[in-house]
């Protein structure tokens, strides 16, 4: 296998991007008079037990940061003494996460420690209710938000923020300036003054309605010490945001985004005796990540068990007054807003037809097929306006 890798030829394509022709896990973009990606270098990130710091120490030399590695090779990292965390997890707290058991941040906690992750963080929307249900004095939990501000000016669509480590009265203060001054800049100079870890999620993404301002991402990227490659966007983006870390000279942490009690399927691993020092080797590129992108039967089993799950509501651990479950989907958004209550006549038989005509739905894989194929056309359009080869 690895002889078969080191042998593939680099395809030039226009304005400096190189990309790798043939299979196998793909290393970050590497800048060399414009973008460049080459195919994983399956012999570059091989840990042996007792030699962690050997285990990618060249790679930082070689400019390429972070490197994408199979679960088989973190779980060697791990072992020699590095951590892992998934840093973007949901909780029933949060507005669009129906409240069943598997989303309660007690149970993530233990289904993150068991399945390897040094460090866990709950970034709820705007909100920090997870703490007070499970304190903050666990082992390796670590405080955090996902931030949303709509800096109409500046960028013009919605921007997520995971911001870590923070106490209440920060907290209180990021929300005074991300629903009240609305100002993007303000907002990042407060994390950078009270020296707090944010990451810019899914960096090419928008509010269902909004157009992305694809310029405004790539200038925004500048002011944020790491983007984030998330388990609910497609490989085009995910691609991108490996790309625009590279040109940025950006750490890039690998997040599941889970709605659904899905945690640590992909992570980051780095070295960091806390979390603060784990941070900081993510945000100087020194980590490797373990990821998946979305695709279509991720996205078909993840409208079906977000469907499930409002189903269901006799599985519900706590009533919700408000629920807002988007998909990015019309089609199965419509559904999701039905069944939610969020339209008080479908009541009674029309609601249990409704509820057969979800599934149904689900099972056929149209909604997942109509967002992967819109999804693609943005990321293609992206490109475009970027000047970027693809």
């Amino acid at each position: 296998m690895e002889a078969k890798m080191k042998t593939n030829e680099e395809k030039e394509i226009s304005r400096g991007l190189i990309m790798t022709t043939g299979g196998g896990l793909e290393a970050q973009p590497k800048i060399s008079r414009g973008l460049r990606i080459r195919g994983s270098d399956e012999g570059r990130c091989q840990a042996k037990p007792g030699l962690a710091g050997e285990a990618c120490s060249d790679y930082g030399a070689a400019g390429e940061k972070p490197v994408l590695i199979s679960l088989e090779k973190a779980n060697t990292l791990i072992e020699a003494g590095w951590q892992a965390a998934d840093l973007h997890v949901h909780t029933f707290y949060s507005y669009d996460v129906v409240p069943t058991r598997e989303v309660d941040p007690l149970v993530l906690y233990e289904k993150a420690r068991a399945r390897g992750m040094s460090f866990v963080s709950f970034t709820d929307h705007d909100t920090m209710e997870a703490y007070d249900r499970i304190g903050l004095t666990r082992e390796g939990l670590v405080p955090g938000v996902e931030v949303k501000i709509l800096d109409v000016d500046k960028v013009g669509h919605t921007v997520h923020i995971n911001v870590y480590m923070l106490n209440r009265s920060q907290f209180e203060e990021i929300e005074r300036i991300a629903r009240g001054a609305k100002d993007i800049e303000l907002l990042v100079e407060y994390l950078r003054s009270e020296n707090l870890p944010f990451t810019f999620n899914h960096p090419f993404w928008h509010e269902p309605g909004e157009k992305l301002n694809a310029r405004a991402v790539v200038e925004l990227a500048e002011k944020f010490p790491v983007l984030e490659y998330n388990l609910g966007r497609i490989r085009k983006f995910n691609r991108l945001v490996l790309e625009l870390a590279a040109e940025k000279n950006k750490g890039v942490a690998a997040g599941t985004d889970s709605h659904t009690g899905d945690i640590g399927r992909i992570f980051t691993v780095a070295r960091g005796d806390n979390f603060r020092e784990f941070f900081e080797s993510v945000k100087k590129g020194h980590s490797c990540l373990v990821t998946e992108d979305l695709n279509y039967d991720r996205i078909k089993n993840e409208i079906f068990q977000r469907l499930e799950m409002l189903i269901d509501s006799h599985k519900w651990v706590m009533g919700k007054e408000e629920l807002k479950m988007e998909t990015g989907n019309v089609l199965a958004d419509a559904v999701i807003e039905m069944l939610s209550g969020g339209r008080t006549e479908i009541l009674g038989v029309k609601r249990a037809i409704l509820k057969g005509v979800a599934r149904m739905v689900s099972k056929t894989g149209l909604p997942a097929r109509i967002y992967l194929r819109k999804q693609n056309m943005l990321a293609s359009r992206i490109r475009q306006e970027l000047n970027l080869a693809a």
